[in-house]
């Protein structure tokens, strides 16, 4: 069916001011099955492959659910565009869910190819029925779109990202905080994965009553967050699909959902510990996804108070007087509440806080979640308490077997990491590789990393029952001399010239800010910069200036392959990325210079330095400035004509150049026989005598 794209924005649009979460896509309900739809090809293995086309005209994307996925060992399930340039799978039976719904990521494009293989040899035949199919009408792979409708950098700009400074202490807590989108693709609550007494990884994950509803069908999305302090968007691949309501009670409005699938290694997910005493915090801490943006962390500084929620009755929430610093918004539902020992006592159930109210939040009590309800369906205990031990509190767990730290990730070369082993075993040996060859055999090792470059580090430890497990971290340590480069150059009669400027870059970069300062004896003007024929030719951004100052003679640069992440970033290496076009104005004389400085510049009070940001890091590099010379053209003084002898024909160009307005010299040097910085007839007649009368050899070019 069409779509009515201006119909669903103007609703989006006036939902957004209700507070109520994005949208990206329409849903249309369908009935599609590896029966009654598709072909079906025998394979020369005797396996059977099944694919299905769809085509949703218009759409930016296209995503599925699933009423039944059960697919036997074996058999794996991709979905690509018409270019193949967007895949995602495959999907294999470990995606089956006990409840036998499913549902897929969008991918790219108005056209989606379901392929489906299915060995010869099966225990039993796969049954794929697809329910729903999600028309997207936002573009969601287009930060600049997502920008303004879809949650990335929707939220107040009073938030703060959950990798500032101020969220260090907190970055356990913030890799257990993930956020709820439904199977439509809005993007609809937060919440947290949370501990259970036995700490055997159970995939609990805590959330509010008043998010619920198509559970089954949620998407859980980790580590979509900035990788700095700046607004990045972050990654959206980091997902597991459908959920299992455990819990519930809208007396203090908590869910505990469990997810069909524990969330992979590589999503270094936290599950965060808890407090059930109903004592008030002398300081809260809440990580969220507001209005569906990237994560955030919000401030309270003063005690929390014990109250009901708005009109209800009980001493059933955690009130937040205001923040001091951050807030919450529509998305930040169901997000957890921490207290001073970093323990969830709460989740957001509702209030008025945003930028430009400073007022209250309400969060349902954990201590009232934990036995309020009369059994399993409605209180926590019986989850995450199972053997009714009666503890009170818990602390954070670290999924992952094997876990480390470092000091420092990076640092100019020469220089030296501490590493810490943090696993969650009872490790027997240890193993590390650095990454430049180098190993260690002890538990916390310190490693000089002497060579430039990105090095990965490798744990691998033994347990004591001889379980070996490992976790490599890739690109873990910079080993930094990264420099921006400028050179020497000699001009001697020219008035205008080029200079490259190369980067150095151990890492990957997006954007590259080069202040150019060019005072000296020369007076240059900086006409114009290029990137073609260099490195960053393939740059999509707008080259410009971020500081334009001719009269002082200072420009910074921008150089940027995107402002979306949609350009590959400049890869290590070294070379040219930016030309300078330079113009020289008139007085200057041979031996004058000019220094093109590259290290920094003050203008007014404001100071611009040279800096590399990149998806991996942003840091000032080391500077290596240019230099531009007045170099001399003269080789013989006396030869006017400049053909490499003096001669008759010298006087000849020279008499011609003072009574018959001739040429000027080649080189005015050359033509300063007597070098007194002037051509005038005094040197017709030294040239003269010197070339009839035995008189004196015009001096040396460099006296």
């Amino acid at each position: 069916p069409n779509v009515d794209v201006a119909k669903m924005l103007a609703e989006d649009k006036a939902e957004s001011k209700l507070g109520i979460p994005f949208r990206f896509g329409a849903p249309f309900d369908v009935n599609y099955t590896l029966d009654n739809s598709g072909v079906w090809e025998t394979l020369p293995d005797g396996g059977r492959l099944w694919t299905l086309r769809i085509e949703c005209p218009g759409a930016y994307s296209i995503n599925f659910l699933y009423d039944f996925f059960e697919i036997p060992k074996g058999a794996e399930l991709f979905i690509y565009n018409e270019s193949r340039t967007d895949i995602i799978g495959a999907f294999t039976s470990e995606n089956n869910k006990p409840y036998q719904k499913f549902s897929t990521a969008p991918v790219k494009g108005p056209i989606s190819i379901l392929e489906y293989y299915e060995p010869a040899d099966v225990d039993f035949r796969g049954f794929i029925s697809i329910s729903r199919i999600v028309h997207g009408y936002k573009n969601i792979f287009d930060q600049n779109v997502l920008k303004d409708i879809a949650g990335y950098g929707a939220s107040g700009s009073c938030n703060n990202n959950v990798n500032c400074p101020e969220g260090e202490p907190w970055q356990n807590q913030k890799r257990s905080v993930a956020m709820v989108l439904l199977g439509n693709g809005t993007r609809w609550c937060s919440g947290s994965m949370i501990n259970n007494v036995r700490e055997d990884f159970t995939p609990y994950f805590l959330s509010a009553n008043h998010c619920l509803g198509g559970e089954p069908y949620w998407i859980i999305m980790f580590n979509y967050e900035s990788p700095e302090c700046t607004n990045t968007n972050g990654p959206t691949n980091m997902t597991v699909s459908g959920t299992t309501l455990r819990a519930s009670n809208s007396y203090s409005d908590f869910a505990l959902v469990e997810l069909s699938e524990t969330p992979p290694d590589g999503y270094e997910v936290y599950y965060s510990g808890w407090s059930n005493i109903d004592t008030p915090s002398p300081q809260s801490v809440a990580i969220h996804h507001p209005s569906g943006d990237i994560k955030k962390i919000s401030f309270d500084y003063e005690p929390v108070t014990s109250t009901s929620y708005l009109g209800s009755t009980g001493v059933t929430h955690w009130r937040i007087g205001s923040w001091n610093d951050g807030t919450t918004e529509g998305g930040s539902s169901g997000s957890p509440l921490f207290d001073d020992n970093h323990r969830i006592v709460g989740q957001l159930h509702g209030g008025y806080a945003s930028c430009t109210s400073i007022t209250s939040d309400w969060y349902g009590k954990f201590a009232k979640s934990w036995d309020y309800g009369s059994n399993s369906t409605n209180r926590l205990k019986d989850w995450l308490d199972p053997d009714n031990t009666g503890a009170t509190t818990l602390d954070g767990l670290d999924a992952a077997r094997v876990a480390f730290d470092n000091d420092l990730s990076f640092g100019w070369s020469p220089f030296e990491v501490s590493f810490t082993d943090i696993s969650n075993e009872n490790v027997v040996s240890w193993v590390w590789d650095f990454g430049d060859g180098d190993t260690s055999y002890v538990q916390h090792p310190t490693h000089n990393y002497d060579t430039p470059g990105l090095y990965d580090v490798k744990l691998e430890i033994e347990n004591d029952i001889g379980e070996v497990y490992s976790k490599t971290k890739i690109d873990l340590i910079a080993s930094l001399a990264d420099t921006v480069i400028g050179h020497e150059k000699e001009i001697v009669s020219e008035t205008q010239f080029v200079m490259e400027i190369d980067a150095k870059n151990n890492v990957p970069v997006n954007y590259f800010q080069i202040p150019v300062e060019y005072l000296g004896d020369i007076d240059l003007v900086l006409d114009s910069f290029s990137t073609v024929g260099l490195r960053t030719e393939y740059f999509e951004d707008d080259l410009s200036y971020t500081h334009n100052n001719p009269l002082g003679k200072q420009n910074t640069l921008r150089i940027r392959a995107s402002t979306d992440g949609s350009v590959a970033e400049l890869p290590p290496g070294e070379g040219p990325i930016v030309k300078l076009y330079f113009s020289i104005g008139p007085g200057s004389n041979s031996g004058d210079s000019t220094v093109i400085s590259l290290g920094g510049y003050i203008s007014g009070v404001t100071e611009f330095l040279p800096y590399y940001y990149g998806s991996m890091l942003d840091f000032q590099p080391q500077a290596i400035d240019g230099l531009v010379i007045i170099g001399t053209c003269c080789v013989i003084r006396g030869d006017v004509n400049h053909n490499g002898s003096i001669g008759i024909s010298d006087i000849t160009y020279m008499a011609s150049y003072f009574f018959q307005q001739g040429p000027n010299p080649v080189c005015e040097d050359e033509a300063d026989t007597n070098s007194d910085g002037n051509i005038l007839i005094t040197d017709l007649t030294l040239l003269v005598d010197y070339m009839f009368n035995g008189g004196p050899i015009p001096g040396p070019c460099v006296p």
